[in-house]
């Protein structure tokens, strides 16, 4: 196969990446020249291995099996990702990646230095060495993945585990994980999506959606960025998940870590029956709830990077992996068992002082009685900081943050089933209400409900995903807005209660009412009223609508809509609402 069919079928949406078994793009500039360098002088390049699966993905689709990195080097250096030599690819030498640059799908460099000509066509005409492996099952692909030793980077200890593994226990810590860093999305992507949801440090930008400094693992000192590139954050999440089906500290070492991944020990069998007892929707919520709170209040009461570290480990340089273990395992007692709440942030912070050199730890094994002292220790400190609310913050405001960021993200890839709004109010100098905006809004639930069968959305007031919006409401309400991510600004609806003169309260229970007048089809009008929530988010508050999926079409009023993109459109002609309610059938 050429690289010019290859691009062909990277451009066409063919080319897959199942995230189940598939690492993240990994490799840095320098080793994608390298690759370059090789195809220009006409060495052979590792094989690429596709698997065809017509019968889930259509006709002509590939899961890419092995050479994701070399594709995504070579389609990156097409379209003018990076320069080999000082120059980049002529786009006049490929008339569809001249045609993808001219319809938007990336942007062009702006640089006069340019690859001859000849040089180009020897890429585009070079032939790489793919094979196509027609599957029937996952199965069979995970265990062609796992035996695979590619010429690229190899697999870390946690990647290997995770990629020869797809049961509910390795799919729980996939996706926990990947929630903590923001590169939430669905399992099957488009290999040219694969950027949005693959992580970059501040030394290297490759234009990727995730910075390492901006994940919670980075930015706190818990991880470096090699072990977050590494996997060791998907170590530490089943670490934490094997403590809480296990009922008390999992003893951590490489041999333990091993025995759960080995599907035919006991301690594998143990922990999948356990989590089964548990239920694995009710931990990942726990999980990540927990996560939100305590990353919540640190954010809240440390600036700067490195913050926990600093704090617990004062002038320390190394990753704090056993501190965090026993901080966050005592929040989950406090929060998810006890059903308490933080009540004093700053008092919480100043207890976790310098707590490191107290904690006990080892180099290669750590014993469950061990981990259980430190636990006791952190409790100990903090417990008289929380007290009981109604309701408890697991699941509510600041346990909400994370999923919200990650919604954030999300949208990128997935427009049509989010929708963000800045407020209610409209943004002249009068702070005039938007009239239209309740009949805009039951349209746009409308539209995101007969997206597909049975998949859900969401609506969030409180977000400009303008920058001119943020801008000018950070002159009219005097506030600094949160950035999330390169696109969205978190400007809350807090400010637009102020300008009411209202509690915040007051403010949603408007909201909720002006919303139920909406002429919306049940189930989903009575579904969206009990599934609004106020999320807080550094200090901010925003309204998050969930948007459950049906199994009907959705009308407002008799009129119905659907969603492209981020726009949303009515469907008048009889014959494709026809089509629309026979893909609900």
């Amino acid at each position: 196969m050429s690289v010019t069919e290859a691009y062909r079928l990277f451009r066409e949406d063919s080319l897959l990446v199942n995230r189940r078994y598939q690492r993240k793009l990994v490799w840095s500039v320098a080793e994608k020249q390298l690759l370059i360098d090789s195809i220009l002088d006409g060495y052979p390049i590792p094989l690429i291995l596709l698997a065809e699966r017509p019968e889930i993905h259509g006709s002509g689709k590939y899961e890419i099996i092995d050479g994701m990195q070399r594709l995504d080097a070579i389609f990156s250096f097409i379209e003018q990702k990076f320069d080999y030599d000082g120059m980049h690819f002529d786009l006049g030498q490929s008339a569809r990646a001249r045609q993808a640059a001219a319809a938007g799908a990336f942007q062009p460099a702006d640089t006069q230095s340019l690859l001859p000509a000849d040089k180009c066509a020897n890429l585009v005409d070079y032939q790489l060495a793919v094979t196509i492996f027609p599957t029937q099952t996952e199965g069979q692909i995970t265990d062609v993945f796992s035996r695979i030793n590619s010429n690229g980077r190899q697999l870390s200890t946690q990647e290997k585990r995770q990629a020869g593994m797809l049961n509910p226990f390795s799919e729980l810590v996939r996706t926990v994980a990947s929630s903590l860093r923001g590169d939430v999305s669905d399992d099957v992507l488009l290999l040219h999506d694969m950027p949005s949801i693959s992580i970059e440090s501040s030394r290297e930008s490759q234009q990727y959606g995730v910075r390492a400094e901006d994940t919670v693992w980075i930015r706190h000192g818990i991880l470096n960025v090699k072990q977050l590139r590494e996997g060791d954050d998907e170590q530490m999440v089943a670490d934490i998940s094997a403590s809480i089906l296990s009922g008390s500290p999992f003893p951590a070492s490489k041999e333990e870590f091993d025995e759960i991944y080995d599907s035919q020990s006991e301690k594998h069998m143990r922990i999948e029956r356990s989590l089964a007892a548990y239920g694995g929707r009710r931990l990942q919520a726990e999980i990540q709830s927990t996560f939100s709170v305590l990353t919540e209040l640190i954010d809240s009461q440390l600036a700067g990077p490195n913050g926990l570290r600093n704090l617990v480990r004062p002038g320390g340089g190394n990753p704090i992996r056993t501190p965090f273990y026993a901080i966050f395992m005592s929040f989950f007692e406090l929060i998810v068992r006890q059903q308490k709440s933080p009540a004093d942030n700053s008092a919480i912070v100043a207890a976790l002082r310098n707590v490191g050199p107290r904690l006990k730890s080892a180099r290669h094994y750590t014993s469950a009685e061990d981990r259980t002292s430190n636990i006791d220790t952190i409790t100990g400190l903090i417990q008289r900081h929380f007290v009981a609310t109604v309701p408890p913050v697991f699941g509510h405001g600041p346990g909400l943050a994370l999923d919200f960021e990650n919604s954030l993200r999300r949208s990128r890839i997935e427009t049509s089933r989010y929708e963000f709004k800045q407020g209610v109010l409209r943004l002249d100098d009068r702070r005039t209400r938007d009239d239209g905006l309740f009949v805009r809004l039951a349209e746009t639930i409308c539209g995101i409900a007969n997206v597909q069968r049975g998949h859900e959305g969401y609506l969030f007031i409180g977000v400009a995903d303008k920058e001119a919006d943020a801008k000018r409401i950070e002159t009219l309400d005097s506030m600094t807005p949160a950035l999330v991510g390169r696109y969205h600004h978190v400007v809350g609806v807090d400010r637009e209660a102020k300008a009411l003169n209202i509690s915040l309260d007051a403010y949603v229970q408007r909201f909720v009412t002006k919303l139920s007048q909406q002429p919306i089809s049940d189930p989903l009008a009575t579904q969206i009223l009990s599934g609004v929530d106020t999320i807080e988010y550094k200090g901010l508050s925003v309204i998050r609508i969930l948007i459950p999926g049906q199994s009907d079409l959705s009308y407002c009023g008799d009129r119905v809509f659907i969603r492209r993109g981020s726009s949303t459109e009515e469907v008048t002609e009889v014959r494709k609402i026809a089509a629309l309610a026979k893909g609900f059938s």
